[in-house]
C-alpha cells in the first residue's frame, strides 16, 4: 500500500505558509542610535564621507556658531560684556585648524592674556603721558602711539612665549585704543577666552579630533612638519 503522505518526485512541493517576518526588525536603543548619529556626523565621520574642504567648512561654520551662541546667550541673560571681536578669529582657528599650534589652549589663553595685559599697561601709560583718557574718539596722535606700542610688544611676547595666536593682537588693540577701559570688563574678556577654549576642546574631542588639553601636540614624524 502506498503512503498517501509521501510526495512523489514529479509532484511539486508546496511552500510552507509564512507567518509574519522571518527576521523581525529590532528596535535600536537610544544609546545605539546616539552612537550611530555621533559616528556619522562627527568630524571624523564627515571627513570619511566628504572631501576635506567641505567637511572642514561645515564643522567650522556649525561649531563656530554654536560656541559664540553659548557665550552670547549667557552675556544676554546676565547683561555681562563677554563678547568682543577677537573671539571670532579665535573660534575659526579652534575649529578650522584644531590641531595646529595656534589652536592649542596654551597658545590661545596665554596669547590673549598677554595681549590684554599689554594693552592695559600701554593704555594707562599713555593716559599718564597725555593727561587724560586715550581713545579713538578723542583723536590726535596718542591713540596711534598707544596702538603701535601695544601691538609691537604683543607680537614680541607671542613669539617669546611660544604662543602664536594672532587674534590676541586684536585683544591688545581694543584695550590700547580705549575700547575697553574698565578693569572688570578686561577680566570678563579673559573669562570669555577661557570659556570658548574649554568649550571648543570639549566639542572637538567629542567629535573625535585629537586636540590637546593645554600644550600643542609635538610631532616627531619629519613628514608632519
Amino acid at each position: 500500500m502506498r503512503d498517501e503522505n509521501v510526495t512523489r518526485p514529479d509532484e511539486p512541493c508546496e511552500a510552507p505558509a509564512r507567518s509574519g517576518r522571518l527576521h523581525p526588525r529590532r528596535r535600536l536603543s537610544l544609546k545605539t542610535r546616539w552612537a550611530i548619529w555621533r559616528a556619522r556626523y562627527s568630524t571624523v565621520g564627515l571627513l570619511a564621507r566628504l572631501d576635506e574642504p567641505k567637511a572642514v567648512s561645515l564643522v567650522a561654520a556649525v561649531n563656530g556658531g554654536l560656541v559664540i551662541l553659548a557665550i552670547g546667550f549667557f552675556s544676554w541673560i546676565t547683561d555681562l560684556p563677554l563678547m568682543f571681536p577677537a573671539l571670532g578669529p579665535t573660534a575659526f582657528i579652534l575649529f578650522a585648524t584644531p590641531t595646529t599650534e595656534s589652536a592649542a589652549p596654551r597658545s590661545i589663553i596665554l596669547g590673549h592674556f598677554s595681549g590684554m595685559a599689554t594693552g592695559w599697561v600701554v593704555w594707562h601709560l599713555m593716559n599718564t603721558v597725555v593727561g587724560g583718557p586715550v581713545s579713538m574718539q578723542t583723536g590726535g596722535l596718542a591713540p596711534v602711539v598707544s596702538a603701535t606700542l601695544a601691538l609691537a610688544v604683543t607680537c614680541g611676547l607671542l613669539v617669546r612665549l611660544s604662543c602664536p595666536h594672532a587674534p590676541a593682537c586684536a585683544s591688545s588693540l581694543i584695550i590700547a585704543l580705549g575700547g575697553v577701559t574698565d578693569g572688570l570688563d578686561v577680566l570678563l574678556m579673559a573669562v570669555a577666552v577661557v570659556w570658548m577654549t574649554a568649550q571648543a576642546v570639549a566639542m572637538n574631542r567629542f567629535a573625535g579630533v585629537p586636540v590637546p588639553t593645554w600644550s600643542p601636540i609635538v610631532r616627531t614624524d619629519p613628514d608632519d612638519r
